[in-house]
């Protein structure tokens, strides 16, 4: 039973995501009672826009690469070989990205601190897309022992030399935290490869397979891109209209909030997989699409209470005195957060039904409705302004979603549970 449950791939990828995020959350601590407010909200917008490209490359590959392996698993080689060539180019255009982004932002946020970040923005990415396709490969084999103790190693480094600062009582430059974080993923590539090699079987290059894998996954990268553009908004808006303060303030809250999402995105980075296969198999669509949503329910849902009502507390450990006003943004991130299951399961069972395309049109739609949202609210309420905006964001991407789903797709649900002629 014990070892049973030391392979089962939800409970490894759960851990993974909170090994992960414990130690992201450890730093954060240490972090919020080292640097000022002003430099702690540089750093929150250098995060946002590498969560950004992250989510982005990811989204091109991972969900492709799952995809099309389950239904030419005697492919293998070539499919993961297409792949890394895809990855490295999605890095390198990325980084160049980042790198523009970072400088721009700098320049006219008054922020000089980005605008060093900007000069290393390119290696930093090559460097991360390198761990981001050690993962996806291990996802797609439903492996996710290597990304339990990947992520945990380059978690724990990085909060150890943050620690080491904290207790030296030497504030740390942005430039050094950049540092913090590469070596961290230096470490956990370098046990992915000495222990987990097995799974990367090269084979030849074809470039149809790279360009399959594009032609799906630009539309899942895409939507993956406004995604988290829609979940960042927010803080980047704030960044434009408000001041570096109350970007970190901003970002204690969905530093918090984001522990909603720990359960969410784990549970559905393991569940992705199955449910491709069973759609391949022929499993009704609405039996495959209510079982995973009670399952990420039957999580998140008890989290996003105990959150509301602990809001004060968490933020008062998290980020200390100078964020006691964060605990009210928290809780109206929190309460919204209840829908999400419904949200993350449409969007995986229309990439499994190889209909991207129409989760990115939704994720268009989506981020116009946010938009209007953030420019009506902000200006207006402030940091409060933009959590009800994002709040309200999610309320209606979810209900439109579920529309859609029921509406558009009804024939085609009911087709999969009729026995073929």
């Amino acid at each position: 039973m014990k070892i049973k449950l030391l392979n089962n791939p939800s409970l490894l990828s759960v851990g993974s995501a909170l090994s992960l995020q414990g130690f992201t959350l450890l730093t954060f601590m240490l972090l919020a009672r080292l640097l000022p407010v002003e430099q702690m909200g540089a750093w929150a917008l250098w995060l946002t826009f590498v969560a950004i490209a992250d989510m982005t490359r990811q989204g091109l590959l991972q969900n492709g690469l799952v995809r099309f392996s389950a239904h030419e698993p005697e492919g293998w080689a070539g499919w993961l070989t297409a792949a890394f060539a895809l990855n490295s180019l999605a890095s390198v255009g990325l980084g160049l990205l980042l790198a523009l982004c970072s400088w721009l932002a700098g320049f006219y946020l008054q922020m000089p601190s980005l605008q060093t970040l900007a000069a290393l923005a390119l290696p930093f990415t090559l460097l991360q897309g390198l761990g981001r396709f050690a993962e996806a490969v291990q996802v797609t084999k439903r492996d996710f022992r290597g990304v339990l103790f990947a992520n945990s190693l380059s978690g724990a480094a990085q909060m150890a030399l943050t620690g080491y600062c904290f207790l030296q009582k030497t504030t740390p430059s942005l430039l050094q935290l950049l540092g913090f974080q590469t070596i961290g993923l230096v470490l956990g590539l370098l046990l992915v490869a000495i222990f987990f090699r097995g799974h990367f079987a090269f084979g030849k290059f074809e470039v149809e397979k790279m360009w399959e894998l594009y032609r799906f996954g630009r539309y899942v990268a895409g939507t993956n891109f406004f995604s988290m553009l829609f979940q960042r908004l927010d803080t980047l808006l704030i960044g434009v209209f408000l001041t570096p303060a109350s970007v970190a303030l901003y970002n204690v809250a969905t530093r918090l909030n984001g522990l909603l999402d720990l359960p969410l995105n784990s549970l559905s980075l393991a569940q992705f997989p199955s449910m491709a296969k069973s759609l391949a198999d022929g499993k009704p669509t609405p039996e495959v699409f209510n079982g995973t949503v009670r399952k990420l329910l039957f999580v998140q849902g008890p989290l996003s209470i105990l959150l509301i009502i602990f809001a004060p507390q968490a933020v008062q450990v998290l980020g200390g005195g100078n964020y006691a006003d964060a605990s009210v943004l928290l809780q109206i991130l929190a309460l919204a957060g209840l829908v999400k299951p419904w949200g993350r399961t449409f969007g995986m069972t229309l990439d499994a039904m190889g209909k991207s395309s129409i989760n990115f049109k939704m994720l268009l739609f989506s981020m116009a409705v946010n938009l209007v949202l953030m420019l009506t609210l902000l200006p207006a309420f402030g940091v409060t302004g933009a959590a009800v905006a994002a709040g309200l964001g999610i309320l209606l991407t979810v209900g439109a979603g579920q529309l859609l789903l029921k509406r558009n797709f009804k024939l085609e649900l009911e087709a999969t549970i009729m026995p073929q002629a």
